[in-house]
């Protein structure tokens, strides 16, 4: 850190040498001034964080220094002012014009030393003081901005919300509401905020509102239940009214919210709907029928399938099995029964289904993955290098979502069947 600069304006010489002495005693840098008008120069252009002002100077004294440099609360130094013992008035005039620290004549040095340390101290701890100021207050105003953000966003989403949204405190005067709440009410939001449904309903339709209101803080569960009501425009709804408690972060209940359904049209049409039901579970049961038939002859077909193979394809696989005994395409044979197994059997339409998105040369290398091949014994099967093998494998494990975790390839395809 650089050392701290002390002016010291002062017209005697012993006194400039003594000060001088004992403030590079504690490395601290000095500029001395023998006057006012001197002391100004060197105020401006050395920016001292410490001033040692003595009143009584010729060309310019003390007073009009002060006078000049006009001393606020916030200012990066202070000055300390040399005066004589007993003059009450000049030290008045001193905090008129700022100063709040004084060095009486005679000047003790120990004094000097501990009034020049505690001021350059305190000027640090308010530089500090009013850096945290400002970051604090930085803080408070990004704050305050993200929750009026955030409180102009949740107005829009509720708003946009069609049906009617709102809020009370445990007094049960409303907080807020939407748009649809208002449109339903009559009410601009600012009529409603502050106020209870006496003051904005019907006196019969606010005591069912308002006890269902008083169940809900005594029982702290959500309530539900129906009400006819007469709308802003005059007309008669039937609504569906939901109110559930919120807590703050301790758990206190801070409120309810509710909304309300306007199940007018649906009580209308219940008649109507329970007639539709009879309708749909007569189409129903055709359609259970139907689906007993299709699954009939989905396993007639496969009866089928199953039959074709057994005597048109596995019989002439056999024999090519016994004359290509010995021969190293009998692998070959050897794996056209196991997936001729795999394609009739019941868990076909499975398996296919997990192999969407392989390339044919992934699906053969699952399969040999299957049978307990290595990539070895793959790559002289497929005809192809033991590191194409090994791409295929990661490629696999990719597709199947199990690349980087700890799942044997072989034991999760053998799940599969």
């Amino acid at each position: 850190m650089n050392a701290a600069k002390i002016l010291v304006i002062d017209d005697e010489p012993a006194l400039q040498r003594a000060m001088q002495k004992v403030l590079k005693t504690e490395n601290y840098s000095v500029v001395i001034a023998g006057n006012g008008i001197e002391g100004y120069e060197h105020f401006k252009k050395e920016k001292p964080d410490l001033v040692l002002l003595d009143l009584r100077m010729p060309k310019m004294d003390g007073f009009g220094f002060l006078e000049k440099i006009r001393i606020r609360e916030d200012d990066p130094y202070s000055v300390v002012v040399i005066t004589g013992h007993g003059n009450d008035r000049e030290v008045e005039r001193c905090f008129e014009l700022g100063v709040n620290f004084f060095l009486h004549k005679p000047i003790s040095l120990v004094e000097v030393r501990c009034i020049t340390k505690r001021c350059l101290e305190m000027k640090a701890t308010e530089k500090e003081l009013r850096e945290h100021r400002s970051l604090l207050e930085k803080k408070v105003a990004e704050r305050t901005r993200e929750l009026t953000d955030q409180l102009y966003f949740q107005q829009n989403l509720i708003d946009s919300i069609p049906i009617p949204v709102y809020f009370k405190d445990p007094d049960l005067k409303y907080l807020g509401c939407n748009k649809a709440s208002e449109e339903t009410l009559g009410y601009a939001k600012e009529h409603i905020i502050g106020r209870t449904v006496h003051d904005i309903m019907p006196e019969n339709i606010a005591r069912i509102h308002h006890q269902k209101d008083l169940q809900l803080l005594q029982a702290g569960e959500m309530k539900h239940y129906e009400v006819s009501t007469e709308y802003s425009n005059g007309k008669k709804h039937d609504q569906l009214v939901f109110k559930a408690l919120f807590n703050n972060k301790k758990g206190d209940v801070e409120g309810l919210i509710g909304t309300n359904l306007d199940i007018t049209e649906r009580n209308r049409a219940r008649l109507k709907l329970e007639h539709q039901a009879e309708e749909l579970k007569n189409a129903n049961t055709a359609l259970r029928v139907i689906l007993k038939q299709v699954n009939e002859n989905k396993t007639d077909m496969e009866s089928k399938v199953l039959d074709n193979f057994a005597r048109l394809v596995s019989p002439y696989l056999e024999t090519l099995e016994i004359n290509l005994a010995g021969s190293t395409q009998l692998e070959y044979i050897k794996i056209i029964q196991e997936n001729i197994k795999k394609i009739t059997s019941s868990f076909s339409q499975k398996l296919s289904s997990s192999y969407l998105g392989l390339s044919p040369r992934e699906i053969q290398v699952a399969d040999l993955v299957r049978h307990g091949r290595t990539n070895k014994e793959s790559s002289g099967i497929l005809n192809i290098s033991v590191n194409a093998v090994e791409f295929h494998r990661n490629n696999l494990r990719r597709k199947l979502g199990i690349q980087n975790k700890k799942v044997n390839l072989r034991t999760y395809l053998l799940s599969m069947d």
